[in-house]
């Protein structure tokens, strides 16, 4: 007899019936339960060509399909970015060019079809900023400054002395000297030399005559 009994071949009957009733558990063990996407994150701002990252590798996955679409859009378009038939694990699944649209609100949808027809969905929201800057933040009220009381100026009395306490000196008044009215007594040197020269005629021309009438006489 085997030394543990009939054990180790009851667990190994267990596992064989229990991999017989559910078929999925291998299938499980090689990928995930369900399709994500894990960049950029829900939410972001992105612009330029953004790389997809993510994860498409589940049970009986067939092919997969990235699509963005208007947030807010109730017709359900979807326009298609990139498309697969190969599975993928937490990597690139595409690379998006965002400068192609406008800016604004959309969704990225990662869809994993499945063999057995149906589909698997992940989602995400995006903002598409390439051609507008993003909303300036409202700043915030600046706490209000307490003024800090000042100390009290001193300002000095004024003094108002009165005319009569005020010594004053009477003014002395000089004299101006004012010009003095010419002298009519008054000879200049051009009156003196004129005189003398007119006298000086004179007493020549008296000579002469003297001279004259005395020769007159004598003869």
């Amino acid at each position: 007899m085997h030394p543990f009994g009939q054990k180790p071949r009851l667990l190994i009957a267990g596992l064989l019936v229990a991999l017989l009733l559910n078929p999925a558990l291998p299938a499980a063990a090689q990928g995930s339960a369900a399709p994500a996407i894990t960049a950029p994150a829900d939410g972001d701002v992105v612009q330029g060509p953004v790389a997809i990252r993510g994860t498409t590798d589940v049970p009986n996955f067939a092919s997969s399909e990235l699509a963005f679409g208007y947030a807010g859009d109730s017709t359900d378009t979807w326009f298609q970015i990139h498309s697969s038939s190969l599975p993928v694990s937490n990597d690139v699944i595409a690379v998006w060019d965002t400068t192609s649209i406008t800016d604004g609100a959309y969704v990225l949808r990662l869809r994993v079809n499945l063999l057995d027809g149906t589909t698997q969905d992940a989602r995400i929201s995006l903002q598409v900023r390439n051609y507008t800057q993003p909303p300036t933040p409202t700043p915030t009220a600046a706490p209000a400054v307490t003024a800090t009381a000042q100390p009290a100026i001193q300002i000095p009395t004024a003094v108002i002395i009165s005319a009569s306490e005020t010594p004053t000196t009477a003014p002395v008044l000089l004299a101006t000297p004012s010009a003095l009215p010419p002298n009519p007594a008054g000879i200049t040197p051009g009156e003196v030399f004129s005189g003398f020269w007119k006298g000086a005629l004179l007493v020549g021309a008296l000579v002469l005559v003297f001279s004259a009438v005395a020769r007159l006489r004598r003869n």
